[in-house]
């Protein structure tokens, strides 16, 4: 007869056995509570700028509406709608704000380091910045001395400060504040150091006479209802209403992907007439950052590749929406002008391009130029794109070539092989920092990785490399899970 003792234990052994295992890292049980792990409330709220919608909120829009594709459960779609409509009234029509155009724009303000940034000194002389970002971490000091003043200039991300000593407002002075401190030729990037020449961060303009008091100011951003996050805000919306608009059995919906349509359709038609640009090359176009005096840093040139090829994920897919030909006619024009600055490796059968085109990566410009009001001066760089934001130029392709725009299946292929021969690192668990594989191992990207799976229609070894490393990784994050499971359900 068995004792107590071996009842416990087998006891014991049963609840071993039979105690639920953990959800696997990759199953829509996980990707539930990785969702009701992110932060609760609006983020809007925690940081009011135009980039947390890029960056934080588009891609938990992204992966709901992947969520429903993998599981056909209309709840993410329903998720979706109430954050989608959160997120449009914050833009700034909804709130009647204006940027610093002074004009109020059918889009969302970024106003933290990514934009000009200007501050007064008494009603005295304007301060207005330089660099290319984190100018809200600029400071500037006046210290009265005797008849003239000192001008001390910090910024803790550059760690750059200048000093300028013996400084006059009076404009026959060889001292005089603009001589000494402005420079002609100061260029888009910053260096560390400590500086008395002419300044690598500020440009100051005397506005009257007077006596300058002991100060010391911080630099305030200068709104822009930037139109380069427009498609990366849209295009997970634009999802949501093509998939309400094909099944009756959303009409609950419909009022939401009705009002997101109506809001794109706003947007893309105000940056139409305002910022879009033929060339540089026959049938080629493309959106201008913004408008010349606004304050993106490099103002009055083409955006980024990136920010161009979320422009025609949510053209083409207004295109489908309305039937508008001008929504596929800009996006096929910028593909073609993305195609044509690709540079084929014949040997590897991959491509490699650049985060920017012309006249950033050939000519640059000089102050006769007379290109861009905030950067007088910009040397010729051509940078290769990172993997990061290269997701955005991924989806491009996936998007267009799914219509036939511009790009095909053997173009899938390639970037596939881009993928797999220079962005993974030879472990499998991890990504190079650049499209052409150079550097070491990128650890700080690697939660970007889940953007490449758009390729898996030219290569399956994209899906299951990728599973690989998310395993292999253990970063979980719920925006990755869900696209994972997105393509395993479409490659069954």
């Amino acid at each position: 007869m068995p004792t107590t003792k071996s009842i416990l234990i087998l006891c014991a052994c049963w609840l071993v056995a039979f105690k639920p295992s953990p959800p696997s890292i990759i199953s829509r049980e996980r990707a539930d509570e990785l969702l009701a792990k992110l932060p609760a409330g609006d983020p809007w709220v925690r940081s009011p700028d135009a980039s947390t919608l890029a960056w934080n909120e588009s891609p938990t829009l992204h992966a709901l509406a992947d969520m429903y594709e993998a599981t056909n459960d209309p709840h993410y779609l329903e998720i979706l709608a109430r954050r989608g409509q959160q997120l449009l009234s914050h833009r700034d029509d909804r709130r009647n704000i204006a940027d610093g155009s002074g004009k109020i724009r059918p889009g969302w303000s970024m106003a933290s380091k990514y934009v000009v940034a200007t501050g007064k000194l008494g009603d005295i002389i304007d301060v207005r910045s330089t660099p290319s970002a984190y100018n809200n971490q600029t400071t500037v000091e006046v210290i009265p001395d005797n008849g003239s003043f000192t001008v001390v200039v910090n910024n803790k991300f550059f760690k750059r400060k200048e000093t300028f000593t013996g400084l006059s407002l009076d404009p026959s002075d060889a001292r005089f504040v603009e001589k000494v401190i402005n420079d002609p030729i100061a260029p888009y990037s910053c260096a560390a150091g400590e500086y008395t020449d002419k300044s690598n961060l500020i440009r100051v303009k005397v506005q009257k006479k007077g006596t300058l008091a002991a100060q010391t100011i911080t630099l305030h951003p200068v709104p822009l209802a930037y139109s380069g996050y427009y498609g990366v805000i849209y295009q997970p919306m634009l999802r949501f209403a093509e998939h309400v608009k094909k099944n009756p059995a959303l009409a609950s919906l419909v009022p939401a992907a009705d009002s997101f349509i109506v809001a794109a359709t706003s947007s893309y038609d105000d940056i139409i007439k305002r910022l879009w640009r033929e060339g540089p090359g026959k049938n080629e176009g493309y959106f201008l950052t913004c408008e010349k005096g606004e304050s993106f840093p490099a103002d009055n040139v083409g955006a980024p590749f990136n920010f161009q090829a979320r422009q025609v994920c949510a053209m083409l897919a207004l295109h489908r929406l309305t039937g508008k030909q001008v929504y596929k006619e800009k996006a096929e024009k910028i593909c073609r002008m993305f195609k044509n600055r690709l540079r084929y490796d014949s040997e590897k059968d991959l491509y490699q391009w650049n985060y920017w085109f012309e006249p950033m990566t050939t000519t640059g410009w000089q102050p006769a130029d007379n290109i861009s009001f905030n950067v007088k001066v910009f040397k010729p760089y051509a940078i290769t794109e990172d993997v990061s934001h290269g997701i955005l130029d991924i989806a491009m392709i996936a998007e267009a070539s799914k219509q036939g725009v511009v790009f095909d299946n053997t173009d899938l292929k390639r970037f596939a092989n881009t993928l797999l021969v220079n962005v993974m690192t030879p472990d499998g668990c991890d990504m190079r920092r650049r499209v052409d594989g150079s550097g070491p191992a990128h650890p700080a990207y690697f939660n970007q990785l889940h953007g490449w799976l758009e390729l898996a229609p030219g290569n399956e070894k994209v899906f299951t490399v990728i599973k690989q490393a998310y395993l292999c990784k253990q970063e979980e994050s719920f925006v990755f899970c869900a696209r994972l499971l997105k393509w395993e359900q479409k490659l069954r």
